[in-house]
């Protein structure tokens, strides 16, 4: 949270006469056409309009600097040097606001000391007043003090707002030095002189102040009354500035207490007012905290981009101390990112700025993450001794949590040390400190490291309860992140404690145990795309959620739309060659990276209207009776899973469900599944190169099938006893083509028919969706390019196999004919040039003829078929994110509501790909389920063509049947 927000000084009474001049004023022709009809103007006018600046810089700053501007005009024209003075001082204010302190300070001093000099004590103390504050901001703290002395001197006795005000800047002043208790006695002195007053926007200011010092001393409910009585106050009195600022205040206490989504949205509807109301500087230190949310939800690059915003409006406004604080940020996303130089230069830069201010407190801070810092790089003494003197800071100001904190870094070098004793003695103080409050990130590391201290010990039943309670907080902070994106994340670096309490289930055996064990794997296993699913068995939102939404989606649609035409004009400048415009590609291509961002981001709006908090709380996580039902007579599921390096998995058939552990290394799985990506990646070169070759590529790729198969199949073999397997992969078995893994006797496909799909969760969901108001249509587009011209054939060919088939090809195979087909269709069949983002996977995309199709073109697709074909490159191939969620083309068909999927794992030919669903989809027409049609095409393609580059591509995600 930042400090020190805008606590300036509070107007004076305002009159009416006041507003209704400055109304006159703002509705004049021009200046000079006011100065004309009211000759008799003076400095008291000058100054009773600058009360209205005052009053309109906490309401609307762009009509504030509008009315400075005209005031500035008709002082200019009066001739008059202290109404020129109160202009100037109009002007301040607006700037002051706005965040550039240092140009306002010099206009406040001008000011007070003109109007000073013509013994209007009163008025320029109330200039003073806000000088202190700019002063403040500024870092320029001895200065502050100076001048709040000398507005002390001219206010007197008399004015207790005033100097209730002048109390309030004073104390930001001593908050910003980290001397609390200092400051919360001026803070007391100013309410106990507006006890007298009434005035409750004064108050607020106090209130307001109170709050920093509350929150940053781990008394988040006292700050939460005081801001939400500061909001009320600010409401009713119409300074709608200062009201928003309360609120994403109040947003920030909602992060602390782990509804991140919630305070995520508060926080991005708050900016757009304040983005409107003018309230830059406002902005900015919501995109602070905006970033430091994303911190914790462990989105870095999006922190970093968040953080970086914030620390260049900081660093234009001249404002030193908020721009080491986003520097703060900064490197906290470049460890994040384990960029660990840029995160020591942003630490170094921001630690110089705060111990120039003289704040020992956040120098301390500075230094407990760069303790983090030296314990990730090994650097363990140096992080045992930044740890210890930043703790020392931290106790002596009463900061639990940060104490409790580094009680934790500590721990953790200790225990990579070896010493045991002294890492448990540090972790068991921090929980002391944190004991009855709220600090889940603190209580989920303590418990698994007290886990991964007793597992050293050989004590397995402690290790067991430490690594149990970890995972019950992560699960309780798992509630509060609505976003799919940021479920994802979030696991980033939480998976090892799931993996943990996995391994010390199993170690311990027995059928209790292995269902313990199984849960922890499903709930640690596309969680968030199981959560995403379950919407279409959920109960319809209320009328105002589905107003909002459709407001969100309106809007969402529109930037998709404004994203195919950048990419459009984008691809159309590319194409010409020696006549591109480097300056005008370069242009559109920023216009289409803004767009997805943005898109991205009104998606997470979108969802959390949609109440999927709720449904994270009512979906459950499978247990393997879950698994069991999901399972039809003769079918094997295997899930597999990983704990460490180690990869292993669970058999479950015919009502029995056994784990057969270790069975290989994830690092050399990785490796054979690189060395048969590359083997693939050879048909690139060219026809000829194939055919020259094709005996040398066909056994190569055998040779990583075979070493595939002794890795991750030969092991479970004997368990296997029916011939319909479902394979539930996990990390980079996402990638393997488990149908073409083949032991001495041949590929599995001559033995098995196989589907897949992302978890048991997920299964149970897709052979769960409803059967009723299916599509009886076949609906098919495709749009061939010079490399891909057997598309409009297989479409032709598909359509003559089913009666009253939509077959749309060329330009007809548009985004809006999809949109309006689909629906209707039984099976929706799309082959166009398919591919996939690395970089960005969720706008994966199929090229249609007027737009590219990626996951947030398919939010409003509702789809009743009971298949999805994308005969495509790549169509299959999903970015893993922790918590094995699938990133990519295909979560947004899941996501639309197919139950099945048929998609490619690499770049497929277009002719063998054509041939393959010619006879799946006969197959499937004759009466086949969709995975016996899926093997029957494949054994044919086999024969026809030998290499499982061609045959091998295709794979069917979800229901099988």
């Amino acid at each position: 949270m930042q400090s020190g927000s805008l606590k300036q000084a509070q107007q004076p009474e305002l009159s009416i006469v006041s507003r209704k001049l400055a109304d006159k004023l703002m509705d004049a022709e021009n200046a000079e056409a006011f100065f004309q009809a009211n000759q008799s103007l003076d400095w008291r006018a000058i100054a009773s309009l600058k009360s209205e600046v005052d009053r309109l810089v906490g309401c609307d700053l762009t009509a504030a600097h509008r009315l400075a501007h005209r005031i500035e005009e008709i002082a200019e024209l009066s001739g008059d040097r202290v109404s020129r003075a109160f202009a100037a001082a109009a002007r301040g204010r607006v700037l002051h606001n706005s965040g550039r302190f240092g140009d306002a300070n010099r206009l406040y001093d001008r000011a007070a000391t003109i109007i000073a000099r013509a013994s209007l004590h009163a008025e320029a103390a109330w200039i003073r007043i806000h000088q202190v504050y700019a002063l403040t901001q500024m870092g320029r703290y001895e200065r502050a003090l100076e001048t709040a002395q000398s507005a002390r001197r001219l206010l007197g006795r008399e004015n207790t707002v005033r100097l209730a005000q002048l109390e309030t800047n004073v104390g930001t002043i001593y908050y910003r030095l980290d001397r609390y208790q200092k400051a919360l006695t001026h803070y007391e002195r100013a309410r106990a002189l507006l006890s007298r007053s009434g005035d409750r926007s004064t108050r607020a200011f106090v209130d307001f102040s109170r709050s920093n010092i509350l929150t940053d001393t781990d008394r988040p409910t006292e700050a939460l009354v005081l801001l939400e009585s500061a909001a009320r106050a600010w409401r009713s009195a119409g300074l709608k500035l200062l009201a928003a600022q309360a609120r994403f205040h109040i947003a920030y206490l909602q992060f602390l207490r782990g509804s991140y989504n919630s305070a995520l949205a508060a926080y991005h509807q708050v900016r757009e007012e304040l983005q409107l109301l003018g309230g830059h500087l406002q902005v900015a230190w919501c995109n602070q905290e905006i970033a430091e949310i994303l911190l914790a939800l462990n989105s870095f690059d999006e922190a970093a981009e968040s953080a970086s915003a914030a620390h260049a409006a900081f660093a234009d406004l001249g404002m030193p101390y908020e721009s080491a604080q986003a520097a703060v940020v900064q490197a906290l996303s470049a460890m994040g990112l384990e960029t660990y130089e840029k995160a020591r230069g942003d630490l170094a830069r921001a630690r110089r700025a705060f111990r120039r201010a003289g704040n020992k407190t956040l120098v301390a801070v500075v230094d407990s993450y760069a303790a983090e810092l030296a314990l990730r790089e090994g650097r363990l003494p140096e992080a045992i001794k930044l740890a210890g003197a930043a703790h020392r800071v931290f106790s002596r100001h009463g900061l639990v949590l940060r104490s409790a904190h580094l009680h934790l870094v500590q721990a953790r070098a200790r225990h990579a040390r070896g010493d045991h004793k002294g890492a448990s003695l540090r972790v068991n103080s921090a929980l002391r400190l944190i004991a009855g409050r709220y600090a889940p990130t603190v209580e989920y590391q303590c418990h698994h490291l007290l886990g991964r201290i007793a597992k050293s010990r050989g004590q397995a039943r402690s290790a067991l309860a430490g690594f149990r309670k970890a995972v019950r907080v992560i699960d309780r902070m798992r509630v509060g992140i609505s976003a799919d994106q940021f479920k994802a994340t979030f696991l980033r670096d939480k998976i090892p404690v799931y993996e943990d309490a996995i391994s010390a289930c199993l170690d311990q055996g027995g059928a209790k145990m292995t269902e313990e064990a199984f849960r922890l794997v499903e709930s640690s296993k596309s969680r968030a795309l199981a959560e995403l699913l379950a919407r279409y068995i959920r109960q319809s939102p209320s009328r105002g959620d589905r107003d909002r939404s459709a407001e969100t989606r309106a809007r969402l649609q529109k930037l998709v739309e404004d994203l195919n035409w950048y990419t459009s004009q984008a691809g159309i400048e590319d194409d010409k060659g020696e006549q591109r415009s480097a300056d005008v590609a370069e242009r559109y291509h920023r216009a289409v990276v803004r767009c997805e961002n943005q898109i991205a981001r009104l998606f997470r709006l979108a969802e959390d209207q949609d109440d999927l908090e709720g449904d994270a709380r009512r979906l459950n996580t499978a247990g393997t009776r879950e698994l069991l039902e999901a399972l039809e007579p003769g079918e094997t599921a295997i899930e597999y899973f990983t704990t460490g390096d180690q990869m292993s998995a669970f058999v479950a058939s015919e009502g029995d469900i056994e784990v057969v552990r270790n069975i290989a290394s994830r690092s050399a799985v990785d490796r054979a599944m690189i060395g048969l990506r590359f083997q693939f990646e050879k048909f690139n070169y060219g026809a000829g190169y194939v055919e020259a070759y094709f005996g040398q590529l066909r056994r190569s790729a055998g040779e990583h099938l075979s070493q595939l198969y002794k890795l991750v199949f030969e092991p479970l073999a004997k368990r296997i006893k029916t011939d319909r397997l479902v394979v539930i992969p996990h990390a980079s078995l996402h990638y393997v083509p488990f149908h073409a893994l083949a032991n001495g006797a041949g590929p599995l496909i001559d033995m098995f028919e196989i589907s897949r799909a992302p978890s048991a969760a997920v299964l149970n969901l897709c052979r769960r969706r409803p059967v009723q108001n299916r599509g009886d249509k076949f609906v098919a587009l495709g749009i061939a390019e010079r490399t891909t011209p057997h598309i409009e054939n297989e479409i032709s060919q598909l359509a003559d196999l089913f009666p009253d088939a939509i077959a749309l090809t060329g330009n007809e195979a548009t985004l809006s004919n999809l949109m309006k087909l689909a629906p209707r269709a039984r099976f929706l069949h799309l082959a166009s040039h398919g591919y996939f983002r690395r970089d960005n996977p969720m706008f994966s995309f199929l090229k249609l003829a007027d737009s590219r199709l990626n996951f947030y073109s398919l939010l409003d697709l509702k789809l009743n078929a009971e298949m999805v074909t994308l005969s495509a490159c790549h169509t299959g191939v999903n970015m893993v994110f922790p918590g094995d969620e699938l990133h990519g083309l295909m979560r947004g068909f899941l996501y639309a509501g197919a139950p099945s999927l048929v998609a490619s794992l690499w770049a497929v030919s277009d002719r063998s790909t054509a041939e393959f669903m010619r006879e799946m989809y006969s197959r499937i027409h004759a009466g086949d389920s969709k995975r016996t049609a899926l093997r029957k095409a494949q054994l044919a393609i086999k024969d026809a063509y030998g290499h499982p580059y061609y045959w091998a591509p295709f794979v069917l995600m979800g229901s099988p049947n």
